[in-house]
C-alpha cells in the first residue's frame, strides 16, 4: 500500500485536464470533482484497454484519480498508525489497535489489490513506468491532496 504511494512519478502537471465525459479523456480526470467517486475497476479497466497510447500527462490524471479513490483508506491507515504510536508499551490499547487494525486491512483490501494491479499495468508502459517511478512527484502529489505519510 505504501510501496504504491511511494511508486508515483513524474511533476505535476498544470494544464487543464480534459473533461471526465469529454470522449477523448482517457478515463476521469483527477481535476474533475467526481474523480473521488469513479471506481477503481473501472480506472483499472480504462488502464488494461488504453494506457499504451496515455502521455505522461495521462497517466498523472489517472495516477491521481486512483489515489484520490484511495485517500479514505490512507486516512484510515494514518489514525491507526497514530492509535497504535499512542498504544505505547501499553498491551490492552495495542491489542485494541492491532484488531482496528484487522478491521481496516478488511476493510479496504480490494483497494490494496487494485492499486497495485494498477501500478503493474503503469509500470508496462514506458509513459506509466515514467509516472511511477517519480517519487518527487508523487510525494508532493500526495501532500497535495491531503494524503498522510504512513507508517505501519
Amino acid at each position: 500500500m505504501v510501496a504504491f504511494a511511494l511508486c508515483l512519478g513524474v511533476s505535476s502537471c498544470k494544464k487543464e485536464a480534459p473533461a471526465a465525459d469529454d470522449p477523448a479523456a482517457p478515463g476521469v480526470t483527477a481535476t474533475d470533482d467526481k474523480a473521488a467517486s469513479v471506481s477503481l475497476p473501472d480506472i483499472i479497466a480504462k488502464a488494461k484497454a488504453e494506457g499504451a497510447n496515455w502521455s505522461v500527462d495521462q497517466w498523472k490524471e489517472q495516477f491521481k484519480a486512483v489515489l484520490l479513490a484511495v485517500k479514505p483508506m490512507f486516512m484510515a491507515m494514518a489514525e491507526m498508525s497514530k492509535k497504535m504510536e499512542a498504544a505505547g508499551e501499553d498491551a490492552t490499547k495495542m491489542a485494541e489497535a492491532m484488531k482496528e487494525l484487522g478491521e481496516i486491512q478488511t476493510k479496504f483490501g480490494d483497494l490494496e489489490k487494485q492499486m497495485d494491479e494498477f501500478t503493474k499495468i503503469a509500470e508496462g508502459t514506458e509513459n506509466g513506468k515514467a509516472v511511477a517511478d517519480d517519487e518527487e512527484w508523487g510525494k508532493k502529489l500526495m501532500e497535495e491532496l491531503g494524503i498522510p505519510d504512513i507508517d505501519i
